[in-house]
């Protein structure tokens, strides 16, 4: 039993020596290689003046500039290119501007039809600004209410009782809330029709690009000759006939 261990643990010993071995002859047998081909590459690049250059590396000064990585051969195996953020944004804008035409485009038939879409918008605004005004002329009405009574109390020269005076304040807490509520209310009334505004302009301007007026394209259409006016002729006297 021990003998068959022991022979089973030179043969692991044997396996490692054969592979670590194996790993030696991979690693130096391929990197003078790979620095052969590291260094065998010519990097091109084009200056700010417009000036090709070559070289076996980019220069730290023209870091970042677009370049290209050649073989010995000439052949381009590499293109490094400078993405330009401000580009790639512009690019972007431009799709996101193409893709709300034409689904403006696809929602609408006609002027008139975004003008109800902007009315139906402002429906819910339009009733929650009609509830808000309702309850703040509630409100109003409880804290004049409350408000007399607290003149009484200072008339008669007695303290205002504080259920009172927690009443005073919560009513005009709560008409400062509904006041912001309101006018938070028509400002997004004002966005919707300004929205829906720039919306049917556009769609006028997308539309009139797409069918252009027939008369625009069509040619004039030719001139009607006039007659040419009748010639006068003078009647002329007849001549005398002779007798033979």
């Amino acid at each position: 039993m021990v003998a068959e261990l022991m022979f089973k643990s030179k043969i692991l010993k044997f396996n490692a020596i054969i592979l670590i071995a194996g790993l030696i002859f991979v690693c130096l047998y391929f990197m003078p290689i790979a620095r052969a081909e590291g260094k065998g590459r010519i990097v091109k690049w084009v200056d700010s003046h417009g000036v090709t250059h070559y070289g076996d590396k980019l220069p730290a000064q023209e870091a970042g500039r677009n370049n290209s990585e050649m073989n010995t051969q000439g052949m381009v195996v590499k293109r490094n290119v400078k993405t330009d953020v401000s580009t790639e944004q512009e690019d972007q804008a431009k799709l996101a501007a193409q893709r709300k035409d034409n689904i403006l485009m696809a929602s609408y038939t006609k002027a008139e039809e975004i003008d109800l879409a902007r009315d139906r918008n402002l429906q819910m605004d339009q009733a929650s600004l009609q509830a808000l005004t309702v309850q703040k002329e509630n409100v109003a009405g409880r804290l004049a209410r409350n408000q007399k009574s607290a003149d009484g109390f200072t008339k008669r020269k007695k303290p205002i009782p504080p259920y009172l005076s927690d009443e005073l304040k919560l009513a005009k807490a709560e008409s400062l809330k509904i006041d912001k509520q309101i006018a938070d209310r028509k400002l997004s009334m004002e966005a919707t029709r300004k929205r829906f505004a720039e919306e049917k302009a556009r769609f006028i301007a997308l539309k009139q690009a797409s069918t252009p007026e027939a008369s625009a394209m069509m040619p004039a259409p030719p001139e009607t000759e006039k007659a040419a006016p009748a010639k006068t002729v003078a009647a002329q006297p007849a001549k005398p006939v002779v007798k033979k």
